[in-house]
């Protein structure tokens, strides 16, 4: 887990810090210096919003999350 992050954050160009998992998925939740807000998966990784209420509602609501992509 900490490898993982410290690779997005390596990517995002900030720090990034766990904030849980998800249940369904399995997904790491994390959130970055600037509390915009993270899941990562086997699948790739997932950007859930500007802030954590983005983020929660995001999961909630079930709206598929924005792939982050390498530019």
């Amino acid at each position: 887990m900490a490898r993982t992050l410290a690779d997005l954050g390596r990517a995002l160009g900030t720090d990034v810090c766990p904030l849980g998992a998800e249940t369904d998925t399995r997904a790491l939740l994390a959130i970055d210096a600037l509390g915009r807000a993270y899941a990562l998966d086997h699948t790739g990784d997932w950007y859930l919003g500007p802030d954590i209420d983005h983020a929660l509602a995001t999961l909630v609501s079930g709206i598929r999350p924005a792939r982050l992509t390498a530019g």
